[in-house]
């Protein structure tokens, strides 16, 4: 008579999972000078705000965000990059009818492939948890950064009409009000 013998397996694994969320967007530059001219400007306002320039595109790190801004494009690419360390742990408990000698190895083989699996499983789960903190990171970093991007481009658009406005005449008069934004050039051609 046979007697069936429980077989445990326990298995760990330490893994660095990583998680990422990134949304892309124009800035609404108006093309008052030529796009090389208005470049600079935005490269200009934006290393103001703390962007740094790498490889012509001008970059800054908050945190686990990262902010591109192509001044040639105006193309805006906000990243959210998170990652950790984890153990995940699985056990399983097999049956088999002899303790040692072939079933009981089918049985080991055969539990091992199976924690192989749930460990995959456990660390696709970790791994959407991850995007889901990076998408939470993302639309909060883009709260913030929207307001900012907006003066940006404001401030590029007064310089812009300044310059403009000394290439078409003798500049009589500018007024601005920093409350409302507007900005008035008196010119004489």
């Amino acid at each position: 008579m046979s007697r069936a013998y429980r077989i445990r397996v326990k298995e760990s694994s330490r893994r660095e999972l990583k998680g990422s969320d990134e949304i892309c967007t124009d800035l609404e530059v108006l093309e008052i000078l030529p796009p090389e001219q208005m470049g600079e400007l935005l490269k200009k306002e934006l290393k103001e705000k703390g962007f740094a320039e790498d490889g012509g595109k001008l970059v800054r790190k908050d945190g686990d965000v990262t902010i591109t801004v192509d001044p040639k494009t105006c193309e805006v690419t906000v990243r959210s990059d998170v990652s950790e360390e984890v153990t995940l742990e699985a056990e399983r408990v097999e049956q088999a009818y002899d303790d040692v000698g072939p079933g009981s190895k089918e049985v080991r083989e055969r539990a091992k492939k199976e924690l192989a699996k749930d460990l995959d499983r456990k660390a696709k789960e970790r791994t959407e948890k991850l995007e889901g903190k990076a998408t939470e990171q993302l639309e909060k970093k883009l709260c913030d950064l929207q307001p900012e991007l907006s003066e940006v481009v404001n401030r590029v658009t007064r310089e812009a009409l300044k310059q403009k406005a000394q290439q078409l005449g003798t500049v009589k008069e500018i007024a601005e009000d920093d409350e409302t934004g507007s900005l008035t050039i008196k010119v004489e051609v």
